[in-house]
């Protein structure tokens, strides 16, 4: 199955309002899910050099270059002090971190953006066309 928003809704086949065929005649996939899975959702995601690795990793956002942004974020106080103590007293911290809009349907297909108008406009041109055929 195809993980790229885009390139999946391409191998989209509506049938009605219950129901969508997913056809990649390439792959040689078929099958078919609720049209409601095709609805979209905008996430935003601020993710620190370590998270930031971890989602590149399993595959969860795309290798673009985001803007990076100093955030404050809590954080235990162990992290500052190095104190074993402190480790259940919560603090907030200054981390640089990247910001990310995904845009994802609960099928599993997504599409990274570095700034949310793009990804907020992605969305409702999807999301209109599935309301349509809801209606």
């Amino acid at each position: 199955m195809e993980k790229d928003l885009c390139k999946f809704m391409e191998n989209v086949e509506i049938l009605g309002k219950e129901f969508t065929l997913y056809i990649d005649d390439e792959k040689g996939i078929e099958f078919p899910l609720n049209t409601v899975h095709l609805l979209t959702r905008v996430d935003y995601l601020e993710l620190t050099k370590e998270e930031y690795k971890v989602a590149k990793f399993q595959q969860k956002i795309d290798d673009l270059e985001y803007e990076i942004a100093n955030v404050k974020k809590a954080v235990p106080k162990n992290e500052i002090t190095g104190k074993d103590e402190d480790k259940y007293t919560i603090t907030e911290k200054e981390v640089a971190v990247r910001k990310v809009w995904n845009v994802s349907n609960t099928a599993g297909a997504f599409k990274s953006y570095t700034n949310k108008e793009e990804a907020m406009e992605k969305a409702k041109e999807i999301n209109k066309k599935i309301f349509d055929f809801l209606k």
